[in-house]
């Protein structure tokens, strides 16, 4: 009896597999569930601050990319540094906080546009809808709420959004927990 195997759908499945290992998915979603909450409790506190907006996505990438180097070099031997590329998206987001519009920009595109543009840079590499469809809400959340809304009512309007960027890691957390599970 002759077995095939199809190439194609043998290296799809090793890649998720990586991908499971390394928490691709549910590591940014996250983050970014955290820095939502951090940016809501600054903006609550001082509504008209907008520092916070341009410091705290680049301290959630740096955040992530150590952790993705600490897990790297603690997983087995399968496990490969992949394509998540946090370095490069924490060095747009440090670029793009010492832009010198960058408070303008906070200003207008709303304190949590950087982020959405993180999952969508990391989203863009992964081809992971998980990623993708939180960033697209984010900044086209984030714009809205900066020119529509009152500054005093962006702090809890992020807070909803990081609980539901909350939700959407546990879901892919135990996405990847039972991907994983499958291999033992």
């Amino acid at each position: 009896m002759t077995t095939t195997v199809d190439a194609t759908s043998l290296l799809a499945a090793t890649e998720a597999r990586r991908r499971a290992q390394r928490r691709a998915t549910s590591l940014p979603l996250t983050g970014t569930a955290a820095g939502l909450a951090v940016l809501a409790v600054s903006l609550w506190v001082d509504p008209w601050g907008f520092y916070p907006g341009v410091l705290v996505p680049s301290f959630v990438y740096l955040a992530m990319w150590l952790v993705a180097a600490r897990r790297r070099r603690r997983g087995p031997a399968w496990t490969t540094e992949g394509k998540d590329r946090y370095g490069v998206v924490l060095l747009v987001l440090v670029l793009l906080a010492y832009f010198p519009g960058a408070l303008l920009l906070t200003r207008f595109a709303g304190p949590a546009f950087a982020l959405g543009i993180g999952l969508l840079l990391l989203a863009r590499r992964a081809e992971d809808p998980l990623l993708r469809g939180p960033g697209i809400v984010l900044v086209v959340a984030s714009h809205l709420i900066a020119l529509v809304l009152s500054p005093v009512l962006t702090g809890p309007l992020l807070l909803a959004l990081a609980i539901g960027c909350g939700a959407l890691a546990l879901v892919a957390h135990r996405r990847e927990a039972a991907m994983l599970a499958d291999l033992g």
